[in-house]
């Protein structure tokens, strides 16, 4: 079990993950049960406070008692939260699709969030955690440089 009480929430109802790949999405989802995470599927965020994050599930609110928010929004930005909680002075990062929602890329999500859970202790509000370009994609695009296109 995790040293924490983790909550995985998502907006669509249904089954959290079911879209993850046949061969590899169960192994995903016996880690997150051995650990005790706790999924709810179906839910509105309605804000963030002193007493932690307040959500809504089938109409009724209900506050989970956290320290640690991480919202990974999906394919449409979700900054609704974002300058409230910046200017109450607590920080607040975006990653994956709330930072920049495009095609779905959760590769790109997933090493975000995890460069910010390294140093979410030092971290400052706003910063972005990105990897470095990898080099096959700085060659390709020297190379569609180089042939003008």
């Amino acid at each position: 079990p995790s040293q924490r009480k983790v909550y995985l929430l998502q907006r669509k109802k249904g089954k959290l993950g079911a879209g993850l790949g046949k061969t590899t999405g169960w192994i995903h989802r016996t880690t997150l049960k051995k650990r005790n995470v706790e999924e709810i599927s179906g839910c509105k965020y309605i804000e963030i406070n002193d007493d932690g994050l307040v959500i809504e599930v089938d109409g009724k609110q209900k506050t989970l008692p956290v320290d640690t928010v991480v919202i990974c929004a999906g394919q449409e930005s979700l900054k609704s939260l974002f300058d409230p909680v910046s200017k109450s002075g607590k920080p607040v990062f975006l990653i994956g699709g709330s930072q920049e929602a495009g095609e779905l890329d959760a590769k790109r999500a997933i090493d975000q969030a995890t460069r910010l859970a390294a140093v979410v202790e030092d971290a400052k509000t706003g910063e972005v955690f990105k990897a470095e370009e990898e080099f096959n994609h700085k060659i390709f695009k020297y190379i569609k440089s180089f042939m003008g296109k």
